[in-house]
This record gives structure tokens, sequence and C-alpha cells, in this order.
């Protein structure tokens, strides 16, 4: 981790408005008077302010930056950050669908499992899965989340707009997947992706859109109309039998 070589690149005003406000807090009621973790807190926040850390940054670089256990890295990214957005939802659900689009998904039988870097988007996923009635496993990796198609399915749904769910039914409609209630249809798509696109049987077809799940899950997670008809018909034959 080359600090100097970071704090070279922060403007002058920057740097001193960052500090100042550290050592504010730091002083807060009184020196000496913040616990531990407090402290430690404070100077990861400095950190990823001034650019020595990157916000991003993956578990495993923290561990390596600051020589810390992956629970301690992990557990400064939660703690950090569910006090900046634990109260504001509409950010959470925003985290939960970006991690729906970028992450790469895995299958063990009927459920979909997901490998999510960010602790609270993990947690937070979690709950979005307890709110419409299921359970996702985290047992074997707190990073990965497991869970049934149905779930994945009634999580997607959650997050999308109610006005939206008749368009992307229709648009999924249009691109080939059979006609149904929203939520078998967006089931069946979802299905057919992790069949084709997901699953270890990929055929050639799915082997030039095996990386590319994001190219249809973006589409679905916001309502891209347009985008899930041209997109998802690469998923369907033609004659419209599904095998």
């Amino acid at each position: 981790m080359d600090i100097e070589g970071a704090l070279a690149d922060v403007d002058e005003a920057e740097l001193r408005a960052e500090t100042a406000a550290f050592l504010q807090n730091f002083m807060t009621p009184a020196f000496g008077s913040l616990p531990k973790r407090e402290i430690e807190l404070g100077v990861f926040d400095l950190l990823r302010n001034l650019g020595i850390l990157q916000t991003e940054a993956t578990i495993y670089s923290l561990m390596t930056d600051l020589k810390v256990t992956r629970t301690k890295a992990s557990q400064l990214i939660f703690d950090l950050e569910i006090r900046r957005h634990g109260s504001d939802r509409a950010r959470l659900d925003d985290l939960v669908k970006q991690a729906l689009i970028e992450t790469k998904f895995a299958r063990d039988g009927d459920y979909f499992v997901m490998e999510i870097e960010n602790p609270l988007t993990i947690a937070h996923m979690r709950q979005r899965i307890r709110e419409v009635g299921h359970f996702s496993d985290t047992s074997f990796n707190s990073s990965l989340v497991r869970a049934p198609l149905s779930a994945v399915t009634d999580l997607m749904l959650s997050i999308i707009p109610d006005d939206q769910h008749q368009a992307i039914k229709a648009a999924l409609v249009d691109a080939g997947a059979p006609d149904n209630g929203v939520k078998a249809v967006v089931k069946g798509a979802l299905k057919t992706l992790g069949s084709k696109v997901i699953g270890e049987a990929a055929d050639q077809v799915a082997e030039g859109i095996v990386d590319r799940s994001a190219d249809f899950l973006g589409p679905l997670v916001n309502a891209g109309i347009e985008q899930i008809r041209d997109r998802w018909s690469a998923l369907y034959p033609a004659d419209g039998n599904e095998n």
C-alpha cells in the first residue's frame, strides 16, 4: 500500500478537510474517549476518502493491504456502509440490483448460487428474500448466497416496480417465452437462463453468451423492455418449443 504516493495525488484542500474531519471526530467528546473500534473505522474511512484504499476494493485486497483477517476486512466494510446507507432502502435495493446484474451465477441443482463480496449487499439481499417468504443459505461460505429459483424470482419481482411487471412479461413472451402469469414467465425465463447460460450443460449456442449473463439480467432487473425482446430471444428456439 503506497500511502505516500497516494497522498501526493490528493488535492491539498481535500487533504486538509479530511484530516480536520478525522481529528474533530477523534477529539469528540474528549481526547482518548473513542473506543478502539471507532478509531479503526475512522482511519479506514479516511484511507478510503483519500484514495489510499479504493472504495470498491475487494475483501482480499483489503486483507493484503491492511494485513488483517478476512473477517475483519469484511466487518470494516459492513460497519462503515451500514452507517452510511443502513436507513436508505432505495440505495440498498440498488446494491441488490447491481449484484443480481453483475454477479456470476452458478447452479446447484434447483438452486442458484451467487458470490457477492459486499457484506451489506449480502445482508440486505437475504433480508429481501426473507420478506418475500423464502430462505437463503450462506452456511458453506459467507460470501455465497444460495437460494432456490422461486426465491430468486420473487426477489427480482420485489425490487422491480409493480407497474412494470406486465410490460416485462409481455417482452419476455415476445422474445419467445411461453405465455403465462407474470411470476411463471419470469421464473421460466430464469430457468432457461440457468440451463443455457449458467448451467453445466451449455450447448454451442450458449458458448458465446456464457460470460454475458449480465446482458440478460440487466434489462430484466431494470425493465429495459426493448432490450429484453432483443436479447432474450437468443435463448428461445425459433419454433417456440423448448426441450
